[in-house]
């Protein structure tokens, strides 16, 4: 197992850097007291490289990108100590601002690579969370950062710009580390990581601007420093942890859960905008009406969305067999009973197709369970390719499925009860790297006015002939109780 030892060696040598730049921020060399900081930027994309040729990720696009990411970052806090060093005047936006929002574009792509390489699918119960979650952070950062400090100071309008900025592309950053945690894949110590990066770079960038914008201009202090030296070690601490093996792994899980901490996040970001108002209204400040009114309507309807996703989900769950993906037997009955109901009065056939795996617990005798799911795994998927569309199929239990046909006559459902029995028995079945050659018997009914209890005995019948007779055959039953024909 892959030792977490450089991270370990990387974090402590954070620390000591954090206590160095806390110690020289009175020296008299501006250079020196800005030195550990200038370390810590300019080792952080080193720490991600090392950790990626360390630890070879399967996908190294995001990691990649993250790391230049940072190289930008630390170029662009180059330029800015050595401004500050040579003139001590800061004109924005100065070159290094533009590397620093290179920076931002550069996270956000490898940000969108590991949520896409996590997920499957475009997961839009997860970014419905996020964007509830988003929505209430930005009323929060509009109404108490950019606003206020933009409108009362002095700064020139591109400085004012340029400084507010920072706050809303960390807040574009942590949307998407949200989305990151609340859809679906691997939990542990890199996820969190790279959470706690991004969250303490938004928290020090608000609180630069918001010093900044208030002093009239820019600001150098050894508190800001070590927050984001802090968040810097984080990041590379998360790609030098062995997990980034398994980081951007992809999931089975398309629907996260909505486990109680999801559902403590949502419910916190919805009561948000309401405390907001609430606190201005008691301390007597202008109450933002419309914008907040406005974010309240967003996130109703979004949790309404986010409603009607669980519920489907649910309804999917319930009429979904976990092991085939078909659908289940309490399904079929439904819509057995709602079929025989419209063909009594349209008048129409209604077929009904019992299928039984031949000799299916020989075959979990001779090579356990595993085997005999994947069969019927197998088998479901052949079902599923060859019948015809309108037809429902479903796990009636154990090793029977059931194929229900709307609008069919007695020969129609007899082509497609054959060729059922020949797309299952055509190639042998992969069981866990053992071939098997799997049979399955059907029992055929096509009635005219049917109801659930006679289609259902009349197909049993069918089927308990077509096992009697030989197995691996088609017998369809007469109207009455009789068998009609063989096949």
């Amino acid at each position: 197992m892959p030792s977490a030892r450089p991270g370990i060696v990387w974090l402590i040598t954070v620390t000591a850097c954090v206590v160095l730049r806390v110690l020289l921020s009175d020296a008299d060399s501006y250079l020196i007291a800005v030195a550990p900081y200038m370390v810590v930027s300019i080792a952080t994309p080193t720490m991600i490289w090392y950790g990626i040729r360390r630890y070879r990720p399967a996908h190294r696009a995001g990691w990649h990108l993250l790391a230049a990411g940072q190289v930008f970052y630390a170029a662009a806090d180059s330029l800015t100590v050595a401004d500050d060093w040579l003139s001590g005047e800061f004109l924005e936006p100065t070159p290094a601002d533009l590397l620093y929002f290179t920076y931002y574009l550069l996270v956000v792509g490898a940000i969108l690579l590991f949520i896409r390489r996590r997920t499957p699918g475009w997961d839009l119960p997860s970014a419905i969370d996020a964007l509830v979650v988003a929505i209430s952070a930005g009323l929060l950062s509009w109404i108490y950062v950019i606003e206020p400090l933009t409108a009362d100071s002095e700064l020139p309008l591109n400085a004012k710009l340029t400084q507010s900025a920072y706050p809303v592309l960390d807040l574009m950053l942590l949307i998407l580390a949200v989305r990151l945690v609340m859809g679906a894949g691997t939990r542990g110590p890199v996820l969190y990581l790279v959470l706690s990066s991004l969250t303490l770079m938004l928290g020090v960038d608000t609180a630069y601007a918001a010093t900044a914008i208030a002093e009239g201009g820019a600001v150098v202090e050894a508190s800001l420093d070590t927050l984001w030296m802090l968040s810097l070690g984080l990041i590379g601490g998360a790609a030098l942890h062995p997990g980034i093996r398994r980081f951007d792994q992809r999931t089975d899980s398309a629907v996260p859960d909505a486990s109680p901490i999801r559902l403590a996040v949502l419910a916190v970001a919805v009561l948000i905008a309401p405390v907001v108002q609430f606190i201005q209204w008691l301390r007597g400040e202008p109450v933002s009406v419309p914008l907040i009114s406005g974010a309240c309507a967003v996130m109703f309807l979004l949790v309404l969305a986010r409603m009607a996703g669980l519920v489907a989900a649910q309804r999917r769950a319930a009429i979904t067999d976990g092991l085939t993906g078909l659908r289940t037997r309490r399904h079929l009955t439904e819509v057995l009973a709602l079929e025989c109901r419209r063909a009594t009065r349209i008048g129409h056939g209604l077929g009904l197709l019992m299928i039984d795996v031949d000799h299916f617990k020989r075959i979990n005798d001779s090579h356990g369970h595993p085997a005999g799911d994947a069969v019927l795994c197998e088998v479901s998927r052949r079902l599923l390719t060859a019948a015809r569309a309108g037809t429902v199929i479903a796990r009636y239990g154990g090793e029977e499925f059931a194929v229900l046909a709307p609008h069919t006559t007695a020969g129609d459902l007899l082509v497609l009860a054959e060729r059922l029995r020949s797309a299952t028995a055509g190639l042998p079945v992969d069981a866990g790297g053992t071939l098997l050659s799997v049979t399955v018997s059907v029992g055929a009914a096509a009635l005219i006015a049917p109801t659930p209890e006679t289609l259902l005995d009349a197909a049993d019948r069918a089927l308990y002939e077509a096992k009697a007779t030989g197995r691996d055959r088609v017998v369809l039953a007469a109207t009455g109780a009789g068998i009609a024909a063989e096949r």
